[in-house]
């Protein structure tokens, strides 16, 4: 009885599998048959406005260079006789005009002799005065028949003689009274004094400085060994790094190169009339060319810094735009970018960037 139970259960279990088996035919045979679509392919995004395909282009390569504001030219009012510094009129700073009076310096022993040319004046003064008296009354008592010719010759020569020494004690006078007015020092040309060092009551030797005046145009005076030099002409414009890097830059012209080589340096002036007032001798860096080099420059207005970081758009071929970090270089203005940015990193030749968008 038991045995046939068992044969019972194993025709059921074989029954259900072949069901099963048929069923699963049948489903693939409908699957088969039925038409398969194909996958449903996405147009490709048209390229934004203002793309901008990044390549290395050859750049102007600048070096920072340290120049000094100062004038042109420096004239120094200079000590023309020693002596005691007795009155120093300007201080530093003050504008001075040609011929002006900066100080004045006293050597007692100019003015005792000026003192004793003066007397030696009025002496033969009185000596020619009594040589003319004599040569009136010679002139009337020859007339007479009184006085010989040789009398008379002899008064008009000593006449003569005293009328010689009056002027040589009038010249004397005259140039020790000159040596004398040498003690004021004047200026040598409008400009603004920048040192004035001697105080009040010192003594000065011939030809010391007492004042120094800047004088001239206002010149950028920078030196670079000349190996670096080659690259700057007469002419060229010359952009002045400021303390805003956001404002715009400021250019200088150089105006003159100076030929001649001093410790291996060669010194360039730049013209320096748009800067502003500024102390004399205050040092301004500056770009000046150094060749040229391969780089990467975008203009700035593809850049956008957030939190201190810089970032730029990068357009990829799907259609999707994502941000990318870069390092921002120096400012590198071109003829094609006139606003252009050298990015030291982040973007590599055949990127595709777009312009970035307003910040609120």
């Amino acid at each position: 009885m038991s045995g046939l139970r068992s044969q019972k259960g194993v025709a059921s279990r074989m029954r259900s599998a072949m069901t099963w088996a048929m069923a699963s035919a049948v489903l693939a045979a409908l699957v088969a048959c039925s038409p398969v679509k194909p996958p449903s392919k996405k147009a490709p995004a048209a390229p934004p406005a203002g793309i901008l395909k990044v390549s290395s282009q050859p750049a102007p390569d600048y070096k920072t260079v340290s120049a000094v504001l100062t004038n042109r030219d420096v004239g120094d009012a200079r000590a023309r006789i020693g002596g005691t510094l007795q009155r120093l009129l300007v201080r530093e700073g003050d504008t001075v005009r040609r011929g002006q009076v900066l100080a004045i310096i006293s050597d007692q022993r100019l003015a005792l002799e000026a003192q004793a040319g003066s007397a030696g004046t009025a002496a033969a003064e009185a000596t020619a005065e009594r040589a003319r008296g004599d040569l009136r009354r010679a002139q009337f008592l020859f007339e007479r028949g009184v006085y010989a010719q040789a009398k008379m010759d002899m008064v008009q020569a000593e006449t003569r003689a005293a009328e010689a020494q009056l002027r040589a004690a009038r010249a004397q006078q005259g140039a020790l009274a000159e040596v004398n007015n040498q003690g004021r020092v004047l200026a040598p040309a409008d400009g603004r004094v920048t040192r004035a060092a001697i105080p009040q009551g010192a003594v000065v030797m011939p030809g010391e400085v007492v004042v120094a005046i800047a004088t001239g145009a206002r010149v950028l005076r920078l030196e670079m060994p000349e190996g670096e030099a080659r690259n700057l002409t007469q002419g060229a414009q010359i952009r002045i790094i400021g303390e805003d890097e956001s404002a715009p830059p400021k250019i200088a012209r150089v105006r003159q190169i100076y030929p001649a080589v001093e410790n291996g340096r060669v010194t360039a002036d730049l013209d320096a009339s748009g800067i502003e007032a500024g102390f004399v001798g205050v040092r301004v860096r500056v770009l000046v060319p150094a060749g040229e080099r391969t780089a990467i420059v975008v203009p700035a207005t593809y850049i956008v810094t957030r939190y201190g970081v810089d970032y730029v758009r990068l357009w990829r071929a799907g259609g999707s735009i994502i941000e990318a970090p870069v390092q921002r270089g120096a400012r590198i203005p071109t003829d094609a970018v006139p606003d252009g940015v050298e990015i030291l990193s982040g973007l590599r030749t055949g990127d595709q960037i777009v312009p970035a968008e307003p910040q609120s």
